[in-house]
């Protein structure tokens, strides 16, 4: 070992992006969407969710390709951090408004959890990512952020992203600048539930 000293990176968060754009599914998932019932959802603010908690709009017949595709990413996404094989389990889609805003959160009994951003023109708010160990290190106090001492990290959303990440990382937006952004989100489960740990 050098003198310099060695710096060891532990307990990396793993996020992934994925870009969906040509997806043959994406013209009438919007149709889709687009004729479903709506209500408004304690998370969001100025905006529309089907989210019930329990099925998914992703389980429409005529959408099963896309349905497919996303869970081969979830599948890639569970070999690269080495879990137990996953699978997807409830989705939904929200639509935001102008000003419209997510509050943080994250998404309880869920392993991995997604966002497609089907419909995200210029002005749509990012996602933030708040760091787990922004509670325990009360007394860091940094000159340089860099990614070992970040509190926040944001992801610019654009049409066609898809982000997947741990389902424990909380996260949320800023102020939404325009009327059509539309993202379909979604959670896993264990593919065998006698795995868990």
């Amino acid at each position: 070992m050098d003198n310099q000293g060695k710096l060891l990176q532990l307990f990396p968060t793993s996020i992934m992006l994925v870009d969906m754009a040509g997806h043959p599914c994406k013209e009438r998932a919007l149709e889709i969407i687009d004729e479903t019932a709506t209500h408004d959802h304690h998370l969001l603010s100025n905006g529309r969710s089907d989210f019930d908690g329990q099925g998914g709009f992703l389980y429409h017949p005529e959408l099963q390709e896309l349905c497919n595709d996303i869970q081969n990413h979830i599948r890639k996404y569970s070999t690269l951090l080495g879990t137990f094989p996953i699978h997807l389990a409830n989705n939904w889609f929200n639509i935001m408004s102008p000003g419209g805003v997510v509050h943080p959160h994250r998404h309880e009994g869920s392993v991995v959890s997604g966002a497609y951003y089907i419909r995200a023109p210029e002005g749509s708010s990012s996602l933030h990512f708040s760091s787990p160990l922004k509670p325990l290190r009360m007394n860091e106090v940094t000159q340089n952020p860099n990614p070992l001492n970040l509190a926040e990290e944001s992801i610019p959303v654009k049409e066609d992203l898809m982000i997947l990440f741990p389902s424990w990382l909380e996260h949320f937006t800023d102020k939404n600048n325009n009327a059509e952004r539309t993202v379909i989100s979604f959670n896993t489960d264990y593919s065998r539930r006698s795995t868990r740990i």
